[in-house]
């Protein structure tokens, strides 16, 4: 057979290859087509075809297969939502137990920032009240490692303590942004721990919260002890200006409320017990503040007394109280006063606030000054080398009213000082000795 016949014969029945040819303006392109392997492709994706549908057909007739096929998806559907459910409901729960726990945190802060708060004001008013203590002559030092008070010293002076001398040192304020950290779930729960007493930078932030409530602790108890040495010191030193008072014959009324007050017993000071109370810093405070208000009352009352010194500086009394030997005429005598050794020109003052009632030379007394403290208390300043106020002037404790000297029945430069009570000449010894005791 020639190449003629074999190119005549149709597609896909030549011996040789076909060729196919494409030409695309200037560019040709040919290949060849080995039938082998197009009869195998063709093979191929028939038995492929013919799979398939036996396959489909097989079924397509059993439909228990078919339905098996979909409840098992029908099951893992379920399942998967299940599970999604259950991730759903616990992301649920962390979510409430973060809230819980962020409003169990946020109430935690607000009762430190409210507790600081009251101490805040408590320790204000211990300020005042220890102003007020050395205005009532409470002499104040710090005392032994607590920041409380202790009395020093007598007489009792008013002396202004340094600042935060008597009062405990207040706590930095509470701050609140060194807390703001991402929630975790049960993060509040170191607080029923102890906390360490010094708190690391990473620490948790209930260790860090429990370290700031042991602090406002520290000083609760620091303001407490202030707060009770405060009026244990007022009401001992009122009770001592009343027996003073009442040596002198004086007697300060009591108020209503300390006339109820049953006396603690002595014996067994040392037991303690009773119910548990939290301490109230602003209770404490009050208690304090009426001890001292009753004291300020009592000393008010006896500074209105000539409790004071005729003379500043340290002084002799060259001749008390009572009888001893004239120095003019030898013989027994009574001296109604007390004689203190001065130089001439030295001044003289009043021992009390009051009114002159009389100034000026007085026979044997030479110059002299009588002063009306009220109550029917006089006191008179006699053998003075100058009167140096009029009668009826108001003077203030303290006041000069006049100058040292020798006048009158006098054997040298001296000032004779007289305490009268209802017009009778008193020894004025206990009243100066009541003076000292009081810090006057």
């Amino acid at each position: 057979m020639t190449s003629s016949d074999d190119q005549s014969r149709p597609f896909g029945r030549r011996k040789e290859r076909h060729r196919v040819t494409i030409v695309h303006g200037d560019r040709v392109r040919a290949f060849h087509v080995d039938m082998g392997w197009l009869t195998a492709g063709a093979a191929v994706i028939g038995v492929f075809s013919l799979a398939y549908v036996a396959a489909t057909g097989y079924l397509f007739f059993r439909d228990d297969l078919l339905n098996g096929a979909i409840s098992r998806q029908v099951r893992q559907a379920r399942a998967y939502e299940d599970r999604v459910a259950t991730l759903r409901a616990e992301i649920d729960r962390i979510n409430g137990r973060q809230l819980m726990d962020q409003e169990a945190f946020e109430a935690k802060i607000d009762a430190l920032l409210k507790r600081q708060s009251t101490l805040g004001d408590a320790q204000a008013r211990i300020g005042a009240l220890v102003d007020r203590a050395a205005e009532a002559g409470i002499k104040l030092v710090p005392g032994p490692a607590t920041g409380s008070i202790t009395p020093i010293g007598e007489p009792l002076q008013a002396v202004k303590p340094q600042a935060g001398e008597a009062a405990p040192v207040a706590p930095p304020p509470l701050d609140v942004d060194k807390f703001a950290t991402p929630l975790r779930s049960s993060w509040l729960a170191p607080f029923g721990g102890p906390a360490n007493a010094a708190t690391p930078r990473g620490a948790s932030i209930g260790a860090r919260i429990g370290e700031v409530e042991k602090h406002l602790d520290r000083f609760e108890r620091q303001q407490a002890k202030t707060l009770g040495d405060l009026a244990t010191l007022a009401e001992a030193d009122a009770a001592k200006a009343r027996r003073v008072l009442a040596r002198l014959g004086f007697r300060v009324a009591e108020p209503a409320a300390a006339k109820t007050q049953a006396a603690a017993p002595p014996v067994g000071a040392t037991a303690m017990g009773g119910p548990y109370v939290p301490f109230d810093a602003i209770g404490a405070a009050e208690k304090a503040d009426r001890a001292l208000a009753r004291l300020s009352e009592i000393r008010r009352a006896a500074s209105a007394l000539p409790l004071g010194r005729p003379m500043r500086g340290e002084t002799t009394s060259t001749s008390g109280y009572g009888t001893r030997i004239d120095p003019f005429l030898g013989a027994p005598a009574l001296h109604t006063g007390v004689d203190f050794r001065a130089d001439i020109g030295d001044p003289v003052r009043v021992t009390g606030p009051g009114t002159v009632i009389s100034a000026g030379s007085q026979g044997g007394y030479g110059l002299a000054v009588d002063v009306d403290h009220g109550n029917g208390v006089v006191t008179r300043y006699a053998h003075m080398s100058r009167v140096s106020v009029d009668k009826g002037q108001r003077l203030k404790s303290g006041d000069v009213v006049g100058l040292a000297g020798s006048t009158g029945r006098s054997t040298g430069p001296h000032l004779h000082y007289e305490t009268r009570v209802g017009g009778e000449a008193v020894d004025p010894s206990p009243w100066l000795e009541a003076g000292r005791d009081l810090g006057f």
